[in-house]
């Protein structure tokens, strides 16, 4: 018997928040899934406000799956913690982008993903809400970088959306087939749950980044997806995280601290 799904908001009662409620609604319909509106507050007497602002948002949307909770505490571990508790299956946040000083230090954003091993859609402000018709997998040659598969299956088995699993070529003959078993086995995976999809190796033009984000316009893309590795890197200077969550092109992400998840990939 499949898990029952429900998906977690942090809502900060901003723009974005907004979106990724929108977001999360229009992934929770197809299954008729819980949403869970999670505000959190950092002072008591916040309680009566932050209640009264979360009735108006729920009262105001059609969909009747919803739950409003409050938690006191910080949103670098209350987010996570709150998901885990519920089981979630993603936490569709919205972001305000990494601005300034966030470049250098890191964005909330990645602090929040980092927290869990819950896996994170990003939505942005700015971010269109619409069918999901392709959604594009990053693979590299790590057992780490398939934990995201899981939730991208599900997605685009939801939406009858294609999947592109792409991979930096390798001149290194070990991570080449390494890379080669990673896209084998998730190709067969999607093979036994009728999800279509395509292989590609591309070439890194020095900025991996950009060369998916490239890829992803000249293939319009509606998801990118891919497992952050937090022992390989900090998020104060993970320029390929940063690049995909906050690309200019609005395009929701999904991603998952692939270190904390303890499962297997489907």
């Amino acid at each position: 018997m499949q898990k029952e799904r429900n998906f977690v908001v942090p809502h900060d009662f901003s723009e974005a928040a907004d979106n990724a409620l929108m977001q999360a609604i229009e992934i929770a319909k197809p299954s008729s899934s819980k949403v869970h509106v999670l505000h959190v507050i950092s002072k008591e007497n916040e309680v009566h406000e932050a209640r009264s602002r979360l009735n108006e948002i729920l009262s105001s949307s059609s969909y009747r799956n919803l739950e409003k909770h409050i938690k006191n505490g910080s949103i670098f571990n209350i987010i996570g913690e709150f998901a885990e508790e519920k089981g979630a299956t993603a936490i569709i946040m919205g972001t305000h982008g990494a601005k300034g000083m966030q470049k250098i230090f890191g964005s909330f954003a990645m602090k929040v993903i980092i927290s869990t091993s819950i896996p994170f859609m990003v939505v942005q402000k700015d971010s269109e809400i619409k069918k999901v018709n392709r959604i594009c997998i990053n693979i590299e040659s790590s057992a780490e970088s398939m934990q995201i598969t899981r939730l991208a299956s599900y997605l685009a088995k939801t939406y009858h959306a294609k999947i592109h699993i792409i991979a930096e070529k390798s001149f290194d003959k070990s991570k080449a087939v390494k890379i080669k078993n990673n896209m084998v086995l998730l190709s067969k995976h999607l093979n036994k749950i009728e999800v279509d999809y395509k292989l590609e190796l591309l070439d890194n033009n020095n900025d991996w980044g950009q060369t998916v984000l490239k890829y992803g316009r000249e293939n319009s893309m509606d998801m990118y997806a891919y497992s952050y590795d937090s022992d390989r890197f900090l998020a104060s200077n993970d320029k390929f995280s940063q690049s995909l969550l906050f690309n200019e092109d609005h395009i929701p992400c999904l991603i998952i601290n692939a270190k904390q998840v303890t499962s297997t990939y489907f």
